[in-house]
């Protein structure tokens, strides 16, 4: 008898203490201050809901409030911490989307496309280089990590074969571009330092490779491989998928700029859409901040417009996602002007930009699964 109210005294004391611990979490929530942006997770946080009637009744509002929640709990990054530890010594390979490789190499999954949205983006390219006939159209999409790597990938983890997904839109382009075999080149490399341990991007090793052997395409003559000399701007780069994942955040890389040996590099580079202008391809204030990556152009913008001193009279449309970001200083000496476009922050059409500037050579440059599941190019491309 007096064990069953010893017991009795013990549950209820335990339920008192995980109530109070409940308020008590609760009272810290509401007294603290919401913060705007997680460091450790490179990503904007969730602001209170304002609720209204309509949020209310078709359940929108319940789903921003749980994400407020999540994102502004307290000591929401040592409970993360600790899932991430515990997963880890369950056995766990993949954390929010990102595979725990050997070695500790981070790797996105590689996306598998909508059939639909696939065919729109393949058609768009192709109406463009076809609208278009007389202007040289050159097209390289880039493996992701996760294809080129996938050594590296845990034990039994299996991902799309992105090369197959390739060898279809470089079959839907036909003959109406200039494709780029960005897979066999980066293939031949695999065991160098093309993609970052912590970060999705390829790195400028990478894009330097593929450049040097897609400038024939792109009408640039000669032999480019000693005409750029590389540079670290820095060397504690801790990427996304650490972030993304919570794995690896102790992780420093180095990032490596290219310039050109010979000839004056002097650009000027117009942010149309901001309203304002650099005198460098490169923004040193990011290397300060945990979005180092953005040294590149000072990260995503809809419309960048460089003007460079070179004597060419060809100007480049490059259409892009960030995997450009680290390709398109490697342009510089061989085109006056080079205007670039990422559709996932464009609001204008293709038809806009090639009346507005004198375009005489086009390059669309994407990662594989931007390309594959990124829904804004179709409408760029054809203005629907």
């Amino acid at each position: 008898m007096d064990n069953r109210k010893r017991r009795r005294r013990f549950e209820s004391l335990l339920g008192k203490i995980f109530i109070l611990s409940l308020f008590l979490v609760l009272i810290v929530n509401l007294i603290l201050p919401d913060k705007e942006q997680s460091e450790e997770e490179n990503r904007m946080l969730e602001t209170l809901p304002a609720p209204g009637l309509t949020s209310i009744l078709n359940g929108d509002f319940m789903e921003q409030w749980e994400s407020y929640m999540s994102d502004q709990f307290v000591g929401r990054n040592l409970w993360r911490g600790l899932k991430v530890g515990l997963d880890r010594l369950g056995g766990s390979r993949m954390e929010n989307g990102v595979y725990i490789g050997r070695d500790g190499q981070l790797l996105e999954d590689i996306a598998a496309p909508d059939q639909e949205l696939f065919s729109e983006n393949i058609n768009a390219v192709k109406s463009l280089a076809d609208t278009y006939s007389d202007i040289r159209t050159t097209v390289m999409l880039i493996p992701d990590a996760a294809c080129i790597l996938s050594d590296s990938l845990p034990a039994f983890a299996t991902v799309e074969d992105q090369r197959q997904m390739f060898s279809m839109v470089e079959r839907g382009l036909g003959d109406s571009v200039n494709w780029v075999d960005a897979y066999s080149i980066l293939n031949r490399h695999k065991t160098e330092k093309l993609y970052y341990k912590t970060d999705h991007h390829w790195t400028t090793q990478g894009a330097f490779y593929v450049f040097r052997e897609a400038a024939a395409s792109l009408g640039i003559e000669g032999d480019v491989s000693d005409d750029y000399v590389s540079y670290t701007v820095t060397d504690s780069f801790n990427g996304v998928l650490a972030s993304k994942s919570g794995v690896g955040l102790n992780e420093k890389e180095q990032i490596d700029i290219y310039v050109p040996t010979e000839g004056d590099d002097d650009v000027v580079v117009n942010y149309v859409d901001e309203g304002k202008k650099r005198t460098s391809l490169y923004d040193s204030s990011k290397l300060e901040t945990r979005d180092k990556y953005g040294v590149f152009f000072g990260g995503n913008t809809s419309v960048m417009d460089i003007r460079t001193v070179s004597t060419s009279r060809k100007r480049l449309l490059v259409v892009k996602d960030s995997f450009a970001d680290c390709f398109i200083p490697f342009l510089t000496p061989y085109y006056r002007e080079i205007v670039v476009v990422d559709p996932r922050y464009y609001s204008g059409t293709m038809e806009d930009i090639m009346d507005t500037y004198r375009i005489t050579d086009i390059l669309v440059l994407y990662s594989g699964n931007t390309f594959m599941t990124d829904n804004n190019i179709s409408g760029v491309f054809t203005g629907e």
